[in-house]
Formats: C-alpha cells, sequence, structure tokens
C-alpha cells in the first residue's frame, strides 16, 4: 500500500457509513401516525371511511350529504385530512433522493401551510362571487379527497418502501400518476359542479390556471428535471 492511500484509510476511520437501506425513524413515524389515525376513526366513528368513498363519488349535492351523513368538521375528519399531506409530504421526499430525513417534515409543513392558502382562497371566492354553493362544494370536495387521498397512499407507501431497489423508481413515478389521477377525479367533479351552478367561466379558468394546473405542471417539471426521465 502507497504512503497516501494508508493515509487515505487512515482519514476516513469514525466517518459515517450511508446506508440507503437504514431504518428511517420519520418516515415510520409518519406511517404509525397515518395508521393509529385509521384506527381511531374506524373505533371513534365506524362506517365513517365507506360514507366517505360514497359521498365523493355520489351524483348527489355534497351539502346535502354531509348534512345527513357526514361531519368534516369532526375531529376524525381532521385527523384524516392530515394523513394525505404526510402522505404527500413523503412521496415528494422519495422523488428528491435526499438522505437528509428531516426533509420530510418541512415538506410536510410546506404542503399544509400551501393547502390552508388555497382553501382560505376558495373561501374568499366564495364571498365576493354570486356562486356560494358551488365554491362550497369545491372545498367540501377538497376535504373528501384530501382523507380519501391518505386512506389510498398510506398502504401504498408501505408497500413500496419493502419493494427491491431496482423497482423503487418505478413505483415512485406510479405513485405520482395515482396522486395526479385523484387531482384530477377531483377537479373534474368539482368543474361539473361548478357549470352546474353556473359560476362564470372566468372565474373558472383564473381557478384552474393558478390554483391547479401551475402548482401540477410545476411539480411534474420539477420532478422530470430532478430524475432526469426525459434524458
Amino acid at each position: 500500500m502507497e504512503p497516501q492511500d494508508f493515509l487515505n484509510e487512515i482519514g476516513q476511520i469514525g466517518e459515517p457509513i450511508q446506508n440507503p437501506n437504514q431504518f428511517n425513524l420519520i418516515f415510520w413515524s409518519l406511517i404509525a401516525f397515518n395508521l393509529i389515525i385509521f384506527a381511531l376513526v374506524r373505533t371513534l366513528n365506524p362506517g365513517y371511511i365507506r360514507l366517505l368513498f360514497r359521498t365523493a363519488f355520489s351524483n348527489r349535492q355534497l351539502i346535502n350529504n354531509i348534512r345527513e351523513d357526514l361531519n368534516l368538521r369532526g375531529i376524525t375528519a381532521v385527523l384524516l385530512n392530515l394523513t394525505y399531506f404526510t402522505s404527500i409530504g413523503i412521496i415528494t421526499w422519495k422523488t428528491m433522493h435526499s438522505n437528509i430525513n428531516n426533509i420530510i417534515l418541512i415538506l410536510v409543513g410546506a404542503l399544509l401551510i400551501g393547502a390552508f392558502i388555497k382553501l382560505i382562497i376558495i373561501q374568499l371566492m366564495m364571498f365576493f362571487t354570486n356562486a356560494k354553493i358551488g365554491f362550497q362544494e369545491h372545498l367540501i370536495n377538497h376535504l373528501l379527497f384530501f382523507q380519501i387521498g391518505g386512506i389510498i397512499l398510506t398502504p401504498i407507501l408501505i408497500f413500496t418502501q419493502y419493494i427491491p431497489a431496482s423497482y423503487r423508481e418505478i413505483a415512485i413515478i406510479s405513485t405520482i400518476i395515482l396522486v395526479i389521477l385523484i387531482i384530477i377525479i377531483r377537479d373534474l367533479q368539482s368543474l361539473t359542479r361548478a357549470i352546474q351552478h353556473k359560476i362564470s367561466f372566468f372565474y373558472i379558468i383564473l381557478y384552474l390556471c393558478t390554483l391547479e394546473l401551475l402548482p401540477l405542471v410545476v411539480g411534474i417539471r420539477v420532478f422530470i428535471l430532478n430524475n432526469g426521465v426525459l434524458n
């Protein structure tokens, strides 16, 4: 061994070994958080999840279904909303291929703040336009699909954590496509209800371009650049 090689070996003693398969405490804490919430919902409000899916895909007015079946202001609904953002935060972290696990918490916090601002804007549009019911149903639709998204994505994230490394990129892309499909279904339903309630096309186009399509396109673009999908 050359002297320089020997010195290099000595210099590396004590440096942490990067293990890509090491236990991710933050990831599993968030997954455990989601699972505990699911258990609480099934215990405190049996049948709520079934009603949630039935309401989201019903042709009736959402306001009528909420009044009769679901309480979106209850503790179970609030907790289920959180599972969506923990799941999306994990998915975003996975697309970044970052070894810094604390970033997951930052991403979850940023997503919660962004969603809160978006819901406030919808509330303002509800107040300043003549289409209160249309925007109210759009707001309810968001809350419904936040909960449904968390329920669907959590088991998928658990499954993808155990697949071989060679398939993880495909799993990430497939999960992102699923998230996009959930968003598209939600927005198509909201668009249909907006037309039914005769909301001005100006407000519809303005909303879709600024609060739906723009963030989605930016997110896809960042993913493509970060992962070199088209290279």
